[in-house]
């Protein structure tokens, strides 16, 4: 009888959905919409121009963007998604620099700066005196993957003790944790490559003082077999501010469609920022990453606007997002914010790089996360002859990914990379107009469509795309939360659906702080203790959940 009831609840289902997507085809023949092409070169114009300095997040040019955009969708209509105005700030970690009053001395002797020391950014602000041992790098490695011959201390009995290793400043971070199991208060480091940079745009950093010596001093200190040693580590963290914006069409009652795109760049390129160019100090104007989504989304809330949509049953919404080339900070924290406030959208469309249409081709993501999807696409195609390449995933490195993880259906739109990517050579002057008023058009229908006929997108989950490159056997299958900057371990950002987390009972928020006998404080011991597993182990796992300790088993 059970069995009789779901098939016929399913059945149903379909059945609606049948219905909802003949009204939503039948509606978008009525339905006109002729962005202004004036316009998007106008706002792309401005975003993309060499005043605003590439838009980097917590700048002055970043603000000026945000409140661009604001002004523009309170002229077309719109209304605050939030509060009392479209305009939502935040903060986050912009660099992490060294003081200059931080320090190192050897045997009484004061080292100089970037000849014989430099300190790493990543470091804690701490004073560190003890005695300097060498530890083989290879036997460090030997006792961690032991397990049983680490002892952990905590970090207020350790002010003996200093590291000092022969290893690469990419290597030093995945050291700390057994560093400080082995009872270490810092670490010095050398090897044959340049002086660390002062200052990283890195958020999360070391429990423990990180330094690198010269080649020379670390020779010393191994011929006499050890030496006392100061270290006044004084790193500065600086917060940034950046912004969300987000509006609304006035009078909606039950819920909306957004429409979304980063607004933020690389700002100046250089270390550490993404860039893609070996120019320094260039402004990375980028006009199609993603100046295109943001003009495409304004220009989208004009059209639904003065065709009338401002006070349908659902409505739509606009949103732009700072801080996504640090990691979809931006949107991930409006993701959160309107999940608690339980406003999140029923269906969220974002447009990342729009602006370099080729051959009529257009990419669309996201069509696994809700029932219909490839329909409504098909069908709106049917009015512009794309080449489309559609897609099921609802992950992948862009804000729709923030959202489909809270359990909203995405859709991704895309013109594709090109050479021009991250680089400063992403200019307006390469800017196919034509293309993104065909994007602008396109998605405007969707909205449109959906909205007139009422479909609320069911949510479903998809498949996770396949990593394209593996750099570990295994994998748990979640992404991080690149947010979470406290160091007492490691919070999952998202947990893909199939993969061995989920099906172990892992979820998202919960802190990774152990995985076998490894102590986990950050992402680099997530990743070191994950290089250790193999296919088909079972590695039992702790999990910090609402304050409470969870053991998980993970079968890989």
């Amino acid at each position: 009888m059970t069995k009789k009831i779901s098939f016929s609840i399913q059945k149903y289902r379909l059945v609606t959905i049948v219905i909802l997507l003949t009204l939503f085809s039948t509606n978008l023949s009525a339905q006109i919409f002729e962005p202004d092409i004036n316009l998007l070169k106008e706002h792309l114009r401005f975003l993309s121009s060499d005043s605003l300095k590439g838009r980097a997040p917590g700048t002055i040019e970043d603000s000026i963007a945000a409140y661009y955009i604001a002004s523009r969708l309170l002229n077309y209509g719109m209304v605050p998604l939030i509060g009392d105005s479209p305009v939502i700030p935040f903060t986050f970690t912009l660099k992490r620099e060294v003081g200059e009053s931080s320090f190192l001395k050897i045997s009484g002797d004061t080292l100089a700066i970037l000849d014989e020391f430099s300190l790493s950014p990543l470091s804690p602000t701490l004073n560190v005196r003890g005695r300097v041992e060498y530890v083989d790098e290879e036997v460090l490695k030997s006792a961690l993957s032991g397990g049983d011959r680490l002892q952990t201390m905590s970090i207020g009995q350790m002010d003996k003790r200093v590291a000092l290793v022969k290893t690469s400043q990419d290597s030093v971070m995945f050291l700390i944790t057994p560093l400080i199991q082995l009872g270490y208060s810092a670490v010095l480091f050398y090897n044959q490559e340049t002086p660390i940079l002062p200052s990283v745009t890195i958020s999360s950093g070391s429990l423990l003082p990180i330094a690198k010596i010269s080649y020379k001093i670390a020779g010393s200190i191994i011929d006499s077999g050890g030496a006392d040693c100061e270290l006044e580590s004084v790193v500065d963290v600086v917060k940034g501010r950046s912004y969300n914006i987000a509006a609304v069409s006035p009078g909606y009652k039950n819920s909306y469609i957004m429409v979304g795109a980063h607004y933020d760049h690389l700002g100046l390129g250089g270390s550490g920022s993404g860039s893609l160019s070996r120019k320094a100090d260039e402004i990375h104007n980028g006009a199609d990453d993603n100046a295109s989504g943001v003009v495409a989304a304004i220009e989208a809330g004009r059209l639904l606007s003065s065709n009338g949509y401002g006070c349908a049953q659902y409505g739509f919404a606009v949103a732009a997002f700072g801080a996504e080339e640090r990691g979809l900070i931006g949107s991930r924290i409006l993701a959160d914010t309107l999940s608690v406030l339980l406003k999140l959208p029923a269906l969220m469309l974002n447009m990342d790089m729009v602006g370099r249409m080729n051959e009529m081709k257009l990419q669309a993501g996201g069509a696994g996360t809700f029932k219909g999807a490839d329909s409504i696409i098909n069908d709106v195609n049917r009015c512009f002859n794309l080449n489309m390449v559609i897609t099921q995933e609802g992950y992948g490195p862009s804000d729709h990914a923030s959202f489909y993880t809270k359990g909203v259906p995405v859709l991704y739109f895309t013109t594709g990379v090109h050479s021009q990517y991250h680089t400063p050579e992403d200019v307006f002057e390469l800017i196919n107009f034509d293309g993104i008023k065909v994007v602008t058009a396109f998605v405007s229908k969707l909205i449109s469509g959906v909205l007139n006929s009422e479909l609320i997108p069911e949510y479903q989950k998809s498949e996770a795309p396949s990593p394209s490159r593996r750099s570990f056997r295994v994998t748990l299958g979640v992404i991080p939360d690149f947010t979470y900057e406290k160091g007492d371990g490691f919070r999952v950002g998202s947990v893909t659906d199939g993969r061995a987390a989920q099906k172990a009972g892992m979820l998202e928020g919960d802190i990774i702080t152990e995985m076998g006998s490894r102590k986990i404080n950050n992402i680099y011991d997530y990743m070191s203790a994950l290089g250790d597993l193999k296919p088909g182990e079972r590695c039992e796992v702790t999990v910090v959940r609402s304050g409470d300790s969870i053991r998980l088993i993970v079968e890989l």
